[in-house]
């Protein structure tokens, strides 16, 4: 890892301090408890990446607005990236001569039971199928990150959400973040727990072996794409876009993978108008959410 430039992708649900629906919802007290958490979660994982000799860490906030990361507590040589952005990387941004990825605190694709509280984009979505098969977030941002020659080499979660990762992509390093309902309950139990399961990912990124030759993962055309909602409702009100639909079901295909993810954001997040206009709404939503999320520091 020695000169090299890590890229840390940072979500909340499987972070240490999420336990939750209520941790990953913005301005609840539960949601102020799990954002500290996690920002010290990233500061062990930049400290670790840092003894490894890496040259520099950039943080990307990946969790709802992307304003949930306490910039003030935050390792100082951490470059933070808030808000998203159209490109060059889509939802990224820029990557700042990104080498190599971890994903910090992501979850269990949609339709995975196991997993805690297990989302694909949105959990107006039960399940999203490519090719009869079901696929969760981190495929999809591993796929963007190929492109730009930045190969995956970390992920921590829950057990579910590892288990998926490890079974898609066999050389990426795990670390499970379990979510047991009694340990929260307990608060000496849980403080004992989230330091410990700190300390259990700061070791997993020490022991990875190599960043060198790491291959990129990247889904394969052509897409066959089934966005399965959990209310017939939801589906109509999101596909404004004309797409085949039957009942909870929205279909489409496509030969690039960029048209794909592009459909599914389109379906997931935006109205008609709101896509046209992205390159104006996306930097006004960065704006709005900078200032709400000062307004619970």
């Amino acid at each position: 890892m020695k000169g090299k430039i890590a890229y840390i992708v940072a979500d909340l649900e499987g972070s240490t301090g999420a336990w939750t629906k209520a941790h990953t919802l913005l301005a609840t007290p539960e949601w102020q408890e799990a954002r500290v958490e996690l920002t010290r979660d990233l500061n062990a994982a930049a400290g670790a990446l840092f003894e490894r000799g890496v040259k520099g860490v950039v943080v990307k906030d990946f969790h709802r607005t992307g304003y949930n990361l306490i910039p003030a507590y935050l390792d100082r040589r951490v470059k933070l990236v808030s808000g998203y952005y159209t490109g060059p990387a889509v939802g990224y941004g820029k990557l700042y001569g990104a080498d190599f990825a971890l994903f910090v605190g992501l979850h269990a694709a949609g339709g995975n039971e196991k997993g805690f509280l297990a989302h694909t984009l949105t959990s107006r979505i039960a399940e999203i199928l490519v090719n009869g098969k079901r696929i969760c977030e981190s495929e999809l941002f591993a796929t963007v990150l190929s492109a730009f020659r930045v190969p995956l080499a970390f992920f921590s979660g829950c057990p579910a959400a590892c288990q998926e990762v490890k079974g898609r992509m066999n050389w990426v390093v795990t670390c499970a973040i379990p979510k047991d309902p009694l340990v929260y309950q307990n608060r000496n139990k849980r403080e004992e727990f989230i330091l410990q399961s700190r300390e259990g990912l700061r070791q997993s990124i020490l022991e990875i072996p190599t960043v060198e030759g790491l291959p990129l993962f990247a889904m394969k055309p052509p897409f066959d794409c089934r966005v399965i909602f959990q209310e017939e409702a939801e589906a109509r009100k999101m596909n404004a876009w004309g797409f085949p639909q039957e009942g909870r079901i929205i279909r489409f295909h496509a030969e690039e993978f960029l048209e794909m993810y592009e459909n599914l954001l389109k379906i997931a997040y935006f109205p008609r108008l709101a896509y046209t206009l992205r390159y104006l709404v996306i930097p006004l939503t960065r704006v709005v959410w900078r200032i709400q999320s000062l307004k619970h520091l």
